[in-house]
């Protein structure tokens, strides 16, 4: 569980695992995967793995793959999650087994599931996927980067809304997310459940905290996160260096890529730590957690985590997008380089405030946000939708 959705649908399990018979059936890549199948019992009465070997960003293969997904109609994302392995694993356990439902996690490998019917089928979206390459899209400055991800975008907008058709019904993570998706398919069996937090694992910590030190934490080769990091390595952390010299970003997260790495040793004020086996420690370091997100989708568990360690965060509006914070109460929102930049200064110059901010964040996540709620509303889900009549089999 190192990404924010793998976290969601892992903490949904541990819980929901004491109310359903739940078989589990997913992608498993040796030796990689392999210390933490002893796990996949705290999330399921039954496991099915399919050996599966991940492409890796950046490398010949994937922008070969790349290259050739130009030429079809279904997006890169879900082309590349394709499995026929994992597709006749699972038609053979919906034929050999009665199920009352089907949970699809993330749009991604929903062709996987295009094939069976007979069962209500469930998508599980943790982020509209099309709003993601579109705000690539908005953002790219290059012409052929810019292209690339208008045709992804387009193509993702259409399976997206002819998918989520497709299904018996969809879940989304915020009810910003179900508005939108309500708008983009014009369905009506979509369904919210809000994002929680474990507040005893990511919890407090007593230690020293490093002076004017920000810290940011996320998957690094998620591309929102990568251009995060560098929207502010070029327009805001200069504004701070000339109130603030010695300021310096911490930037935790698996698979930074060779370029961004690159374009980072310009600016020494950066440190990127890459893969690390807990977060917290970096956290609780750290005076202040920034989250200067402009590409994204869903909600970032990430704001919770750091919310719930006692952080004061400053995020852009993206950056909590979905999450029902208040601005100036839990955490400071700022989308305006100058205007993020100044509100930085000021909570690492002004530590009483930064302190009310973070002690607001903590009492907010913690009483509102366990992952036991969230797991009750999304099975009172999986009862409604497993009534619900079953949609005509997959076309297309």
């Amino acid at each position: 569980m190192d990404t924010g959705g793998k976290i969601r649908t892992g903490k949904l399990l541990e819980q929901l695992k004491d109310i359903f018979d739940i078989t589990l059936v997913s992608n498993v890549e040796s030796p990689k995967d392999d210390k933490y199948l002893d796990q996949v019992t705290n999330l399921c009465s039954e496991f099915h793995p399919v050996p599966w070997k991940e492409t890796k960003k950046y490398t010949f293969r994937f922008y070969l793959k790349l290259l050739r997904s130009l030429f079809s109609r279904y997006p890169f994302t879900v082309i590349n999650d394709y499995s026929k392995e994992l597709e006749a694993a699972l038609i053979n356990l919906t034929m050999s087994e009665p199920f009352d439902l089907l949970i699809c996690d993330f749009l991604q490998p929903s062709l996987n599931v295009s094939r069976i019917d007979g069962i209500p089928k469930l998508l599980f979206e943790h982020n509209i996927e099309s709003v993601i390459p579109r705000r690539h899209f908005e953002t790219s400055r290059n012409p052929v980067t810019k292209f690339f991800w208008w045709l992804q975008w387009r193509r993702m907008e259409r399976y997206e809304k002819d998918t989520c058709r497709k299904f018996t019904a969809t879940v989304t993570v915020s009810e910003t997310d179900k508005r939108y998706l309500t708008e983009l398919t014009g369905i009506r069996t979509v369904f919210a459940i809000p994002t929680g937090i474990d507040a005893q694992f990511f919890a407090p910590r007593e230690g020293p905290v490093k002076e004017h030190s920000l810290v940011f934490t996320g998957s690094m080769d998620w591309l929102p996160n990568q251009d995060a990091i560098r929207f502010f390595a070029r327009e805001i952390l200069g504004k701070i260096k000339r109130i603030i010299p010695t300021v310096q970003l911490t930037v935790v997260g698996r698979n930074p890529s060779q370029s961004l790495i690159r374009e980072l040793k310009s600016y020494p004020e950066i440190t990127v730590t890459g893969r690390v086996e807990d977060v917290r420690p970096y956290m609780s370091s750290h005076a202040l957690y920034i989250i200067p997100l402009r590409i994204g989708g869903g909600t970032r568990i990430k704001a919770y985590e750091a919310m719930a360690m006692g952080k004061a965060v400053v995020s852009t509006t993206i950056g909590v997008e979905g999450l029902p914070i208040r601005c100036g109460e839990e955490l400071s929102i700022e989308d305006d380089p100058e205007k993020f930049a100044a509100e930085v200064v000021r909570l690492l110059c002004d530590v009483g405030a930064r302190t009310r901010l973070a002690s607001n964040a903590r009492l907010f996540v913690k009483e509102h946000f366990g992952w036991d709620s969230v797991a009750s509303v999304f099975a009172g889900v999986c009862r409604a939708i497993a009534q619900l009549p079953v949609v005509k089999p997959w076309q297309g």
